[in-house]
């Protein structure tokens, strides 16, 4: 089963979040909201 398209912990920097678009990582990042991040799809 695919994790839904969402910001998720970035697995290589985990001061940051990467966008995940449902298949594939994508080169979007962002600083946290402050809210917890869901843990990265494997």
């Amino acid at each position: 089963m695919t994790p839904p398209p969402g910001w998720y912990a970035d697995p290589l920097a985990p001061h940051l979040e990467c966008w995940w678009d449902g298949r594939a990582w994508t080169e979007h990042r962002r600083t946290p909201s402050g809210l917890p991040a869901p843990p990265a799809p494997a």
